[in-house]
């Protein structure tokens, strides 16, 4: 495909901000800024109000990360206005929020009306069901976005930081050498981390190895701080349950949080102001040692997604066997192969980010992955368009079983979904994959089907099951005795009731990069189809 034909506009749906980018870089979307705050809130006449006038609203009648619902499989929000308490349904607050983000998008001049007009992110941890939720919210709002055109946001961190190499005609590594770059996003709501494999900074070819992320990141420090702050002042005899209006206390002991983690970025220490009504003073000293106390356990949780994120990596790169060394390699092991480390999301512009990571990989360079970080994922969403293959770490297609002439199926393998967990790993299983049986499907006690194969790429998909292909491959079902797993190097394998038989995903090895795989870090030997809508300018 002609590079001027692809995508060229990338949306960045973040937890606590909204930002629209082209190849250019940022599309100013936001009133006093370039980025439109992610808020959503109703009115007490039940309008729904985003963006920055959300932020005029009491904060009872605002949702500040809208965005958490879908990680957190939530379908409604509780907003407490002055006509009393409503839960209201919170995919109508994400369409209300893209669509003003669409709205704000063509009013800058950006066209994205277009089928293959953007790309849109979403977290690594997501499955092959909250992609989907996320695109049927963008497609009702108007964003004309398919299933394969969402993006990771920490691949598409990694995306900006290779382009920007490229655009400033320097770099900090040689640019004809094969990488292999981690990428570590911590936003407002996602830690993301991707392992990527990139075959030279000169060129468009990117393999993504892994990428995975957990529901704790900005948020959850801030939490962590307003707890410090509410220890703080204990320690000079106020009490916060015991005061007057303590609920009102602990809500600007909230509010202060953020504002103390961003001052800390570049003062060793700050006064937090609080309210002399409320409190009984006016402010209190916090410092930046203090921060990284009640951040430290936190990293130390990250670190643990670093490391599962790297073996996910090599189990990518078996061409067959077992897990089993992989999944109990040190992680002194597993970061040796890793050139550069790549930081993106706001809670990166915290120091200690960069030091931990530096002690976590000595020989590595760390590096921004743009400036400010919080604007990586939009910059390389619109250069997403330039990379091949950038989704193929997990299957982009879905696998279906089907039987009674195709009036009964159901869903095997939902495209998009991971391969392997991060628990799993925490497990230390020697036989990672993902796996559904016939309980889990509830398919009937016996009877004959089908496997069916739906691409969401484009691609045509080839692989095969017992020799013949896996589209169309004739099944024994039974409740008791059906078995489907896909392994992290493209394995294959089925159990019915006739049977076991083996596949192979034909073109996963190309895939994942095992076209160069004589470089890659080596590791111990191992024992053996979507709907578009046209964006609706007169929308009000």
């Amino acid at each position: 495909m002609n590079h001027e034909m692809r995508p060229r506009v990338g949306v960045d749906f973040g937890t606590s901000t909204t930002l629209v980018a082209d190849t250019d870089g940022i599309v100013p979307i936001g009133t006093s800024n370039a980025w439109m705050p992610s808020l959503v809130g109703q009115q007490d006449d039940g309008s729904v109000v985003v963006g920055e006038p959300a932020a005029d609203l009491p904060a009872d009648q605002v949702v500040p990360s809208i965005k958490r619902v879908i990680t957190d499989r939530r379908d409604y929000v509780r907003i407490d206005t002055t006509t009393g308490i409503r839960d209201i349904r919170a995919d109508d607050l994400i369409v209300e929020l893209l669509h003003e983000a669409g709205r704000r998008s063509m009013a800058s001049g950006r066209d994205i009306s277009g089928r293959d007009a953007l790309r849109l992110g979403c977290p690594a941890m997501w499955d092959g069901r909250q992609r989907r939720r996320l695109l049927e919210l963008a497609q009702r709002a108007g964003l004309p976005i398919k299933l394969a055109n969402l993006i990771d946001e920490p691949v598409a961190a990694g995306i900006a930081w290779l382009a920007r190499q490229r655009t400033e005609g320097r770099t900090s590594v040689d640019a004809a050498a094969p990488l292999r770059v981690l990428v570590f996003d911590m936003g407002g709501g996602t830690l993301d981390i991707a392992v990527l494999d990139v075959r030279g900074v000169n060129h468009h070819d990117v393999s993504v190895l892994a990428a995975l992320g957990v529901a704790e990141a900005g948020d959850a420090l801030d939490e962590a701080i307003a707890e410090d702050l509410d220890y703080a002042l204990g320690g000079v005899g106020i009490d916060v349950d015991s005061l007057s209006h303590s609920s009102r206390a602990r809500r600007r002991l909230a509010r202060a949080a953020p504002a103390a983690k961003i001052g800390l970025t570049t003062e060793d220490q700050i006064d937090v102001k609080l309210s002399q009504q409320l409190f009984g003073m006016s402010s209190i000293v916090y410092t930046r040692s203090q921060l990284e106390a009640v951040f430290a356990p936190q990293m130390d949780r990250a670190e643990l997604y670093v490391a599962a994120a790297l073996r996910v990596a090599r189990l990518a790169e078996l061409v067959s066997g077992s897990a089993y060394e992989i999944a109990r390699a040190p992680v002194e092991t597993l970061v040796e192969g890793v050139n550069v480390v790549v930081l993106s999301g706001g809670m990166s512009q915290i120091p200690y980010v960069a030091q931990r990571m530096r002690t976590l990989f000595p020989a590595a360079r760390v590096e921004l992955g743009a400036a400010p970080s919080e604007n990586a994922v939009a910059l390389g969403l619109a250069k997403a368009g330039d990379y091949g293959r950038i989704n193929m770490y997990r299957p982009a297609f879905d696998i279906l079983v089907e039987w009674d002439q195709g009036r009964e199926f159901r869903t095997v393998y939902d495209a998009f979904t991971p391969l392997v967990e991060s628990w799993q790993i925490a497990q230390g299983g020697s036989d990672l994959r993902f796996t559904r049986n016939g309980l889990d499907l509830t398919l009937p006690r016996a009877a004959k089907g089908k496997l069916r194969v739906v691409s969401h790429s484009g691609d045509r998909v080839r692989a095969s099951m017992g020799g013949n292909s896996l589209d169309g491959f004739p099944v024994a079902l039974s409740e008791q005795k059906f078995e489907f797993s896909i392994y992290p190097n493209g394995r294959i394998q089925l159990t019915d009731a006739s049977g076991t038989y083996d596949g192979q995903v034909e073109d996963w090895y190309t895939m994942q990069g095992h076209d160069h795989g004589d470089r890659l870090p080596k590791v111990p030997a191992q024992p053996q189809v979507p709907v578009y809508y046209p964006f609706d300018r007169d929308r009000e």
